[in-house]
């Protein structure tokens, strides 16, 4: 991994995160046991979607079709405030579920919305 390839290993390590919370939520919304998946199996699931992200977008680079389609869209700040919203949405719903207490969830939202900010710091850097 080279310095050029960090913004999309980052990228791919917050997808394959929120989409880990995701699966984790569905799961404690049907009852699921997850005690039954055993403690290999809750570190073998954000492993294999890092290889599934990995595949469908780092890959034969996929993303780059993906930024040019973005890049020419009119209502760039929407998309962004969609995603910002699924990802505190999903960071916030995963943390409801386990009953974390609010103290906790302001630490996430803040941290989520600086680690938003990095490409930007990044891409400004350069």
């Amino acid at each position: 991994m080279t310095n050029k390839s960090i913004p999309e290993w980052s990228s791919i390590f917050v997808i394959s995160i929120i989409l880990t919370f995701n699966i984790f939520s569905i799961l404690v919304l049907l009852d699921y046991d997850l005690k039954s998946i055993g403690e290999k199996g809750i570190k073998i699931i954000p492993l294999i979607l890092i290889g599934l992200s990995y595949f469908l977008f780092i890959y034969r680079k996929r993303y780059i079709n993906i930024i040019k389609y973005f890049d020419q869209t009119e209502n760039k700040l929407i998309y962004d405030f969609l995603v910002l919203i699924y990802i505190i949405g999903s960071i916030l719903f995963f943390f409801y579920l386990a009953d974390v207490g609010i103290k906790y969830w302001i630490y996430i939202i803040v941290f989520v919305l600086i680690m938003s900010q990095i490409p930007k710091i990044i891409e400004f850097i350069k």
